[in-house]
């Protein structure tokens, strides 16, 4: 097996797979507080580059403007890192960006952000399967999803649970979850 990264894949490819990963900047997000979900909430940097490592297979299909990246796939962008074993990524149809993008398989989504303190607070969502919609800002979490962000978890207690994280920082739950919060300032810890 050999690794492939977007950057190869663009030189088969063309111009037209760049799109694959440009995504329009996301509208300004409030200041994470403790209390936020950390998820999608930086701005996205002015020339932000996205890298995408598969050690399967990466594809890019030129008349449905879809990419594919299969085995062990690793996203690095400056605002989140990915991983999972299988990621299609959907083009709007002006190809001027993501319609949606879907990784499946041990899902992993890790983000550092800064609290209101200035402290930075790990965020880590895990599942089977997870879709962002860069259009509306959300991340949806199935397949036992769970997530943590700091100290504190959520937890699906079912298979069908789902997790829908949006852009300000909130999370919507749907279904059957285990929710540990921790006090920081009783349990002598800093977030």
């Amino acid at each position: 097996m050999t690794t492939r990264s977007l950057s190869g894949l663009l030189v088969l490819l063309g111009a037209t797979a760049t799109l694959a990963v440009a995504q329009t900047p996301a509208p300004a997000a409030k200041k994470t507080a403790a209390s936020d979900v950390g998820f999608i909430q930086k701005d996205r940097p002015k020339g932000a580059k996205t890298e995408i490592t598969s050690q399967t297979e990466a594809t890019f299909d030129n008349a449905t403007s879809v990419a594919t990246f299969v085995g062990k796939v690793v996203v690095k962008d400056p605002q989140f890192t990915l991983y999972c074993e299988k990621l299609v990524v959907y083009l709007r149809a002006d190809r001027k960006g993501i319609d949606r993008a879907e990784a499946e398989g041990k899902v992993v989504i890790v983000q550092e952000n800064k609290n209101d303190k200035g402290e930075i607070v790990k965020s880590i969502g895990r599942a089977g399967k997870a879709v962002f919609v860069p259009s509306t800002g959300d991340v949806t979490l199935s397949i036992w999803p769970q997530l943590q962000q700091g100290i504190n978890n959520q937890v699906a207690t079912d298979q069908g649970t789902v997790m829908i994280l949006n852009r300000a920082g909130r999370l919507k739950t749907i279904g059957g979850s285990r929710v540990t919060l921790v006090d920081a300032d009783k349990a002598g810890l800093s977030q």
